[in-house]
């Protein structure tokens, strides 16, 4: 059975593409209580250069390192922000920025910057703005998020299909560009002096869940990661697709496999899958069979134990009870 698991990961029609050299630049610097908060940017596969913030608490040393974590940002239709969702931003960002990120934080986060949050439990985050979010987002996504105009957000929205017909012209996926922009940032932060390379995880919600469990199946400086509130079915979902679903389709791997099929891949890596159960994007049925046959996966492949599955009372949202499990899991798992 072991043998016919390997074939199966073998025959995944992804890979990632050749590593470039990051050539990471510090664009700006804060002090905030017992980390610094860095504006950074680094090159990335396909020639484009990434903004991310990197969080570095004060502990962390070439001498005494600390595990980082890679936060992948969630979609929520929300383009103007995208780091922001998970790290306050600047003093200097823009007001209209400022408070998009309030607002993001306040509805999905119980408040909490998330990112900020793991800093000051001593992890080194780093979090990256995905292609037509934040730094990355089109001229009409800066201008909706200062006007919020409603004849412009739905434009805005509408205009994830054309990103996707842009890059599938020059034969670009774009799930797989974000997933190989994911990788990169993994590696940078694992080449950090001030980071165990042995202990860098990833975490995402929602769209950042699912750009989670791609990244940690196929990255090996992924050691470790936790999915909230992204595994499913694929007869659950929608045809023809949403605007939204453009930004994480790659048909290569839904035309073959099913959602909880990445276990091959991930497997045996210790990683942990939170859903709501009153989740009303990923029904709870659906989201326990998946569940259930990815722990049979773990299980065929030996790693009876590292794949933890659970269900919390609630929605998609990612609270107060939801990050201290987190936060446990990266420090106890």
């Amino acid at each position: 059975m072991k043998t016919i698991l390997l074939l199966l990961v073998a025959s995944l029609p992804l890979k990632l593409w050749p590593a470039v050299e990051p050539q990471m630049a510090v664009v700006a610097t804060e002090q905030r209580e017992g980390y610094t908060c860095q504006l950074v940017e680094y090159n990335v596969p396909d020639g484009d250069r990434v903004q991310s913030y990197l969080l570095v608490p004060d502990t962390a040393t070439a001498k005494s390192p600390r595990p980082g974590l890679v936060l992948l940002h969630d979609h929520g239709a929300r383009f103007d922000i995208g780091k922001e969702k998970l790290v306050k931003p600047l003093a200097d960002a823009p007001d209209h920025i400022k408070a998009s990120a309030a607002e993001w934080v306040a509805d999905g986060f119980d408040g909490v910057y998330f990112g900020d949050r793991l800093a000051r439990e001593g992890f080194v985050v780093l979090v990256p703005d995905v292609l037509y979010w934040g730094s990355r987002s089109s001229a009409k996504c800066r201008e909706w998020s200062r006007t919020r105009s409603k004849e412009l957000k739905k434009e805005v929205y509408e205009g994830q299909r054309a990103v996707y017909d842009s890059l599938q012209r020059k034969g670009i996926v774009w799930a797989e560009k974000t997933l190989n922009e994911d990788a990169a940032a993994a590696r940078l932060l694992a080449s950090l002096p001030f980071v165990k390379a042995e202990e860098t995880g990833c975490f995402g919600w929602s769209m950042g869940a699912h750009r989670a469990w791609l990244l940690a199946a196929f990255c090996d400086e992924v050691k470790s990661g936790v999915a909230l509130c992204w595994m499913t079915l694929k007869r659950t979902q929608a045809q023809p697709p949403s605007a939204s679903d453009y930004s994480m389709m790659i048909p290569a791997l839904r035309e073959t496999f099913d959602f909880p099929d990445i276990a091959r891949s991930l497997s045996p890596k210790p990683f942990l899958f939170l859903s709501g159960t009153t989740d009303k994007l990923f029904p709870r049925e659906a989201t326990q069979e998946a569940f259930e046959r990815m722990q049979a996966i773990y299980r065929e492949n030996g790693a009876t134990g590292a794949l933890r599955t659970e269900f919390f009372e609630g929605g998609h949202h990612c609270g107060l009870r939801e990050q201290q499990t987190i936060i446990h899991f990266f420090k106890h798992d």
